[in-house]
């Protein structure tokens, strides 16, 4: 009888071994900075930060903050890969403050001076992220009202102790990027294939790039095969992105700044060149593209049209066409993972036209892609997942000998 239930509790931790294994994902979104006590007289700057330390987009439809605070995440709300996420108390005072966009909110309640949980809940609820601060040691205490966030400082370690985390390097911290004491480790499997600085060539759009016979806009200005020497042409040298802003969060995605632009013409074009072998292209499981942009774009990739802000009409759009709303839009991302098979051996083109919602009076108008691939890796056992490489095959529940 013994022996009977031995077995019968080796193969109960058994199934509850698999199910970890195969039900627990890896630790991909974290809490990565928390302003819980700031230094302004009312507290509105209050903020927690997510990381997305995975290298595939994070889904947060359905997710909430449960505990500590509240907030329900808007339907769509992701956060791309390698990226951030603030949500905060007062958003446009802390969009206002530090120059940023984007920003969620507001949460109700308020973060606790003291120490408290926070946890972030999904649809179903179960808890997604669970942590906990204190403002006492060995926890840091300079965060607490002294104007330094707290920041995780190791992304690999234990969001309980106080151990992983640190008082952020600057006064007000840094919502929306890393400290400069936070280092991620880099991801081999992510493979940027176009970036921001990326060397290219650009066309303001004072007239068509690539017309017909008849005047009209055509996309042969996104083949790999056109012709935009800068000695013969139109085209000019320029590190991506292209465009102008006053706006110094938004001068970051721009590498050519087209001043010039404001009442003179609605659009800009740019050809991105990039080289891949054939290897790569067979190794690619994702394909994605983030757009920093202002008013309106149309993404390219090989003379074919695969992404836009869905706010310009044509197709293609004209050089003067509007490019909708005069916003401040978040970057766009679009999976490409179903244009895989358009990439090609040797040059290719991501190409970009940036549209200005009005031909005068705006105060920004830029379009900033980067082009992300993500290797499938390979491993000794097949492919399989990686965590079911060790498993548990006998255990001995209960070491007494049979009567």
């Amino acid at each position: 009888m013994q022996n009977r239930e031995r077995h019968l509790w080796s193969l109960l931790v058994l199934i509850c071994v698999v199910l970890f294994c195969t039900a627990q994902p890896g630790m991909g979104l974290v809490i990565s900075e928390v302003m819980y006590h700031p230094a302004d007289a009312g507290e509105n700057l209050e903020f927690i930060e997510l990381y997305n330390n995975r290298a595939v987009i994070e889904d947060l439809t359905n997710c909430a903050l449960t505990n500590g605070i509240q907030y329900v995440f808007e339907p769509g709300t992701t956060i791309a890969a390698k990226s951030y996420l603030v949500v905060a108390r007062d958003p446009a005072a802390l969009e206002q403050a530090y120059g940023i966009s984007g920003v969620k909110g507001p949460f109700s309640g308020r973060l606790n001076n003291d120490g408290e949980r926070i946890e972030i809940s999904n649809g179903g609820g179960g808890i997604v992220i669970s942590m906990r601060y204190n403002d006492e040691q060995p926890w840091p205490v300079s965060p607490d009202g002294t104007g330094h966030s707290l920041i995780l400082a190791r992304f690999g370690g234990d969001p309980m102790e106080a151990s992983t985390w640190a008082p952020s390097t600057f006064i007000d911290g840094t919502p929306g990027g890393p400290d400069e004491t936070q280092v991620v480790p880099e991801d081999p499997t992510l493979v940027t294939l176009v970036n921001i600085g990326h060397p290219g060539r650009y066309f303001k759009g004072t007239q068509e790039p690539s017309p017909d016979t008849q005047g009209r806009p055509t996309t042969e200005w996104t083949q790999i095969g056109f012709n935009d020497n800068t000695s013969g042409t139109p085209w000019s040298d320029g590190p991506s992105g292209y465009g102008y802003s006053t706006e110094a969060d938004e001068l970051q995605y721009i590498g050519t700044e087209t001043n010039d632009m404001n009442g003179r013409y609605m659009s800009i074009y740019a050809r991105l060149p990039f080289t891949v072998t054939q290897s790569q292209i067979d190794s690619f499981s994702q394909l994605r593209a983030d757009v920093h942009y202002d008013d309106g774009f149309v993404l390219y990739l090989n003379g074919t049209r695969v992404a836009d802000s869905g706010g310009i009409s044509g197709n293609p759009p004209a050089h003067d066409a509007s490019g909708g709303t005069a916003t401040d839009p978040p970057a766009a991302s679009a999976d490409l993972t179903g244009n895989i098979d358009l990439l090609v051996p040797g040059t290719n083109i991501l190409a970009i036209q940036a549209h200005n919602s009005q031909l005068s009076g705006s105060s920004d108008c830029f379009g900033s892609p980067v082009l992300h691939a993500f290797v499938d890796e390979t491993d000794d056992n097949g492919g399989e997942d990686p965590r079911a490489r060790v498993v548990i095959n006998e255990v001995l529940a209960n070491s007494d000998t049979a009567a």
